[in-house]
């Protein structure tokens, strides 16, 4: 039985603590004045009024109660209160200041408290958020938080953006928060260990964490504005948006187009294919091309949408791309063509199984061929997956390509941009030319599933299922064609680490890919993709269809 891992009483002090040294250290450069007035003031404090104040910083919200706070690692917490509003870390609700804030604070009483409080006995069988609402609606802001004040003790934490924003520079994200350094402390993630030395700022300048920060906090507008206002309004915000950020930072960039994909679909959902295009033209990345080109032929612009096929066709991005234009741009005449996933699939074997297996139709499968006395497993994604990342760990993890900015870091900052490959061409292919036989690739790709094993990565799944299903691939499929597959996952990541075929199948003397299809299922683009790729470099796979017996 493992010991059980207790943290230090004052352990998110030391997190905390490592996080302002770290920022200090890679980005003093950047940190504006607000900022390191915060951090002056903060060192001034008493290392309980510090550990108060990073209590708050880890809780949700900016209100809190102050009268029943009880952390056993503090020391006399009412001083240490008072130490916090009079350096100006706290504050009590201002009917001036805060006024904007009137909602939060509200939220933080329970019903009871704001029937109580505001005298409103007779909507006792209301729910609080109906309460509130009468509130804010029937109430001047400014005598709510008079009333709140009169009534009970509640803090407004302050410093909440400088905090914020420090804790961005550190993950380089808004998704990411001190719970990673308490999976890390307790065990439950382990990370792959840089040197801190080899740890480099995410950002260089000011203005590309400014940016960043900024697309972030657009997601949250949209948001809002999809929930609350008429689409002709949010189409006048995205392109008002738009229209003031042709100079955004390189390093927002691909947030902004995310956040231009998703507008562009609530558009599309909202039955406003107008609006989309004018959204998905000011995007290039992928699917943007595609679902544009659906809403001109929904809208009647056949001949624009024939020009954005011809297009794709001749410039992808991807393989969903090329094959949707290939398609569509067939049944934008009079003459329908026919999905090419479509023709492969009627090409395909079929075979019948017990209607048990109806929603299940791989584990059907797989007792048709354990039955043909074959072995067959799910495989999918998965092993190739972790191939890839064992065979590259060494590129994938190498700190000289400027690729890591902080120690809870799974994967290079770059794994999903088109210059990946690029970046790593050279020591990519000469990983792939290093071993001269299968033996010396399993070997290999052994030593590193047990020197790393359990490090959080996103490739390799840490299972033993797993690793007999990359030992099959391995002795099965041959050297050249493995390098092959690596080598073509690692042209595009985004696209080409999915869509393999659901099943691995074997026997002493044979091996198969099989992607199994139901009754009403279909290839996508990207299966069809791997299927023809395997095709054309020797790789034995094939597509089964799945139909259920007919009752007695």
């Amino acid at each position: 039985m493992e010991e059980k891992i207790v943290l230090p009483p004052k352990y998110y002090h030391t997190n905390f603590e490592y996080l302002l040294t770290f920022v200090k250290e890679k980005y003093h450069h950047l940190l504006n004045t607000s900022e390191w007035s915060f951090l002056r003031k903060y060192y001034t404090l008493p290392e309980d009024a510090q550990c108060l104040f990073i209590r708050f910083t880890n809780r949700k919200g900016l209100f809190f109660r102050s009268d029943n706070l009880k952390y056993e690692e503090l020391q006399d917490i009412p001083s240490q209160l008072k130490t916090l509003l009079k350096a100006g870390f706290l504050s009590k609700p201002d009917p001036l200041e805060h006024l904007h804030l009137t909602k939060d604070l509200l939220d933080v009483l329970t019903k009871a408290e704001l029937l109580k409080f505001f005298s409103l006995n007779s909507m006792k069988s209301e729910k609080k958020e109906v309460i509130v609402s009468y509130l804010l609606a029937e109430f001047d802001y400014s005598e709510l938080i008079k009333i709140i004040n009169e009534a009970t003790e509640i803090v407004k934490m302050n410093f909440e953006m400088e905090v914020s924003f420090l804790r961005f520079l550190f993950f380089g994200n808004r998704a990411m928060d001190m719970t990673e350094f308490v999976l890390r402390d307790m065990g439950l993630v382990q990370y792959y260990q840089q040197q801190e030395d080899d740890l480099v700022a995410r950002f260089e300048t000011r203005k590309d964490a400014d940016d960043k920060w900024m697309v972030s906090d657009q997601f949250l507008i949209f948001d809002e504005l999809s929930k609350s206002v008429e689409t002709q309004e949010v189409l006048e915000w995205y392109m008002t948006l738009f229209d003031t950020i042709k100079d955004l930072s390189p390093i927002a960039k691909p947030s902004f187009d995310k956040l231009a994909l998703r507008v562009a679909r609530f558009f599309e959902r909202a039955k406003q294919p107008g609006y989309a295009i004018e959204v998905y033209k000011t995007t290039p990345i992928a699917p943007a091309r595609e679902r544009l080109t659906r809403c001109l032929a929904k809208l009647g612009n056949i001949e624009e949408a024939k020009t954005w096929c011809e297009l794709m066709i001749e410039q992808p991005q991807n393989n969903d791309e090329q094959y949707f234009a290939e398609y569509f741009i067939g049944n934008l005449g009079t003459k329908k063509s026919k999905k090419q996933t479509t023709t492969w699939l009627q090409n395909s074997k079929e075979i019948v199984i017990s209607k048990i297996y109806k929603n299940q139709v791989e584990l059907g499968a797989i007792d048709y061929f354990f039955e043909n006395e074959f072995e067959a497993a799910f495989s999918e994604n998965y092993p190739w997956r972790s191939i890839f990342g064992l065979w590259l760990w060494d590129i994938i993890f190498d700190p000289t390509l400027v690729s890591f900015h902080h120690p809870f870091q799974r994967r290079p900052s770059d794994l999903y941009l088109p210059d990946f490959y690029e970046k790593r061409h050279e020591q990519v292919e000469a990983k792939l030319m290093e071993f001269s036989d299968s033996d010396e690739l399993l070997e290999y790709l052994w030593l590193n599933f047990t020197k790393h094993l359990d490090t959080a990565n996103p490739f390799v799944v840490w299972l033993e299922e797993i690793w007999t299903l990359v030992r099959i691939i391995v002795i099965r499929i041959d050297l050249e064609s493995l390098r092959s597959i690596v080598r073509k996952m690692a042209e595009n990541l985004v696209e080409n680490s999915r869509g393999f075929p659901d099943l691995l199948v074997w026997s002493e003397s044979h091996y198969e890919l099989v992607e199994i299809k139901g009754p009403n299922d279909n290839l996508s683009h990207q299966q069809l993709f791997w299927l023809r790729y395997f095709e054309e470099i020797g790789v034995k796979a094939s597509v089964l269809r799945v139909k259920y017996q007919k009752d007695e």
